[in-house]
């Protein structure tokens, strides 16, 4: 059975221990990347829609937990970018703990984390230092490689090995947002780990 990610509605916003917010079981993937990583732009190509998940020109807009609900049945939630140091430390540890509190507050109905990372700049020491967090949760992971229209074959072919590489084989995927590139790819395997 595929799943139809075009079915799918903005639920709502979480912030920092938002106590008030009830959170169910709902299976979930959760979207984490450096600012800039065209995070939200994937995430409306996984939807097929437009501007389901508001984009910006300007790095670091997104500033809360974004649930959006799937066939009434699953969670795909846009999480702020990390370690965009121009916020200020103030803001930018200030959405590192929003992060991190919420993949351990969701850990138990995360299926999997989508790590995007940037594939002409490789790995960032922000980028591992996410990669360790989440392993430490014991959340399965794949690492989405952004951008990669911009790149040849044999580029491509590289920045994919130097992530298996420096995220110690776990399953890489490189896309493009703008030329729907492999996100069918995508899409299965984030279906894999929903439908079980």
């Amino acid at each position: 059975m595929w799943i139809k990610f075009s079915d799918v509605v903005f639920n709502k916003s979480v912030g920092l221990w938002a106590e008030k917010v009830f959170f169910d079981d709902k299976k979930e993937i959760v979207f984490v990347g450096r600012s800039n990583m065209w995070k939200s732009s994937l995430m409306n190509a996984i939807f097929e829609k437009k501007d389901l998940v508001k984009t910006s020109a300007k790095p670091g807009k997104t500033r809360l937990a974004n649930l959006f609900i799937v066939a009434k049945k699953y969670y795909l939630t846009d999480l702020p970018g990390y370690g965009f140091a121009k916020l200020g430390k103030e803001h930018k540890d200030k959405l590192d703990w929003l992060i991190s509190w919420y993949l351990e507050e969701r850990k138990s109905s995360i299926k999997k984390v989508v790590v995007l990372i940037d594939s002409k700049l490789w790995a960032q020491e922000s980028d591992l230092d996410m990669y360790k967090f989440i392993l430490s949760l014991e959340l399965p992971i794949v690492i989405v490689l952004s951008k990669v229209d911009k790149l040849s074959k044999n580029e491509i072919y590289k920045s994919v090995e130097h992530a298996k590489e420096s995220f110690f084989w776990q399953e890489v995927i490189p896309v493009s947002s703008s030329k729907n590139i492999w996100i069918t790819e995508l899409c299965k395997s984030i279906q894999s780990v929903l439908i079980k």
